[in-house]
């Protein structure tokens, strides 16, 4: 056995002497006829590389690889030219991911646009499945948690990772749900809710401070900017037109009265600025709708717009519009040829704690609302809208309570605030109701004068509260001090205290 192994080693030994004397012959005959290889090339160069090239032939020969595909002795410059090509291209790979993948992370509790990156980690639902309220995506990204894979979860800043399993384990190479004791699984989930903090290094700064509650809650108050925004939305779903699903396959709140927003809307609302192509006769009331709902067209980072999909730029919820289109309609608008999907309900589609469709989310940091009155971001927007036109006809001097459409029922109301006084809505006057109209009318004017009079004396009473005897001393003695000439009144009552006197 022993001797089959050292002739084994001794053919192997031959095969490499030969082959190295083999291409030192041919690098020997290459130098004698090529002057210039003479004049550049050093002979104990030349003796580095045939031994590379031989010991390259020996490890394909003991790999099983052909000869033929073996670099050839004549070719060395051209081998040594593409070894370095290929180095150099991998070091270039490298520093660019480097450069890409490393990105100093930033620490910024109050940056609205970073929450929403990381967020945006946890939308694959193959890497990160639903969790209670207490461990979901939110606590973690509010804490500068990212998903790095499946289940897990990684700090930006500490670079510290941690795997997030609840009731679930790995049965034949997949994740099974496992029912287990409720008392068990609220103590996990204590114990995950904790580790959100702790998890961090000593030295972190997500440890100490995480980002506030409030921050994913939409500016909805500026009515300048909220009709630009909702112009933009309506822009990007108008230019997908023909993927857009037919209104009958939506399913709009009932509260979401489209024909009174249309007659909120300022007159040059889809005109200016001018749309991209040339504006239609009617509103796309679908793409109106969506766009009201928070939803516009996705964009890609490699290929651009995606013709065929909306999304949400607050819970980055990706929408296929295809999904939801009636395939074929008849001429009296009968479905033919249903959609994959029954019907699109543009709220529901958000994702849980998106604050176009929470109000929980939506609500104000410090709102003194009772429980259940919260609004979510689209009547919130919806009210905006309202209340921007009824102030711009009382500017334009119109009357608030006649709408430009036979459906609006009247005037919107301006949010009350406690201690002031009501806005007064004239409902629309029909032939049978001229004189209940009056009537309230005047009933409204009786009311709103017995609130200014309350109004008017809490306002003393707490002026009162700010009258030192200091200030009424110094008040009556400036106005001693200055001399006002007399009015006809201050006249004609000095006479008849004069008179009195004598």
């Amino acid at each position: 056995m022993s001797t089959n192994a050292t002739k084994r080693k001794f053919n192997t030994l031959l095969q490499g002497l030969g082959s190295s004397s083999k291409a030192a012959n041919d690098t020997s005959a290459l130098e004698t006829g090529s002057p210039s290889n003479r004049s550049t090339t050093s002979p104990g160069s030349e003796t580095r590389l045939s031994g590379v090239d031989a010991e390259l032939l020996q490890k394909r020969r003991r790999l099983g690889f052909p000869d033929s595909t073996a670099p050839k002795a004549g070719k060395r410059t051209n081998l040594s030219a593409t070894l370095s090509a290929i180095v150099s291209r991998r070091t270039q790979a490298q520093d660019s991911s480097k450069r890409s993948t490393g990105a100093p992370a930033r620490y910024a509790p109050t940056d609205r646009g970073d929450l929403l990156k990381r967020l945006g980690t946890f939308q694959e639902i193959t890497d990160w499945t639903p969790k209670p309220d207490k461990v979901n995506e939110i606590e973690w990204a509010k804490r500068g948690w990212v998903c790095h894979g499946k289940e897990t979860v990684r700090c930006l800043l500490c670079h510290r990772e941690l795997v997030v399993k609840l009731n679930r384990k790995v049965v034949d190479g997949k994740e099974v749900p496992v029912l287990v004791a409720s008392e068990i699984e609220d103590a996990l989930v204590d114990k995950y809710a904790d580790l959100i903090v702790t998890s961090h290094q000593d030295d972190c700064l997500w440890r100490k401070r995480g980002c506030d509650d409030s921050l994913l809650r939409l500016s909805l108050t500026n009515a300048t900017t909220s009709l630009t925004a909702l112009r933009e939305r309506y822009d990007e779903l108008l230019a997908r037109k023909s993927f857009l699903p037919y209104e009958f396959n939506l399913r709009l709140p009932e509260e979401l009265n489209l024909d009174d927003v249309l007659s909120h809307l300022p007159n040059d609302f889809f005109t200016k600025p001018p749309p991209a192509k040339e504006a239609e006769a009617q509103p796309n009331r679908v793409a109106l709708s969506l766009a009201l709902m928070g939803w516009q067209g996705l964009n890609n980072a490699r290929i651009g717009a995606v013709p065929n999909s909306a999304s949400c730029h607050t819970c980055l919820r990706r929408l296929g519009l295809w999904m939801f289109k009636s395939k074929e309609v008849g001429e009296n608008n009968e479905v033919l040829v249903p959609a994959p999907m029954d019907f699109l309900d543009p709220a529901r589609e958000h994702r849980f704690f998106c604050p176009w469709a929470n109000s929980e989310t939506q609500k104000q940091a410090h709102s003194q609302k009772a429980s259940g009155q919260d609004l979510p971001g689209w009547k919130v927007l919806v009210r905006t809208i309202a209340n921007e036109a009824h102030l711009r006809s009382v500017y334009e001097g119109r009357s608030p309570a006649r709408p430009r459409t036979e459906r609006s029922m009247g005037a919107p109301s301006t949010p009350q605030r406690p201690g002031t006084a009501a806005s007064i809505n004239t409902p629309i006057q029909t032939p049978g109701s001229v004189g209940a109209g009056v009537d309230n009318a005047e009933e409204d004017e009786k009311e709103r004068d017995v609130k200014d009079k309350e109004r008017w004396a809490r306002l003393k009473r707490v002026k009162s509260l700010f009258d030192t005897k200091g200030s009424r001393k110094l008040r009556h003695s400036i106005s001693k001090s200055i001399s006002r000439p007399g009015t006809a009144t201050s006249t004609k009552s000095a006479k008849s205290n004069g008179g009195q006197a004598e």
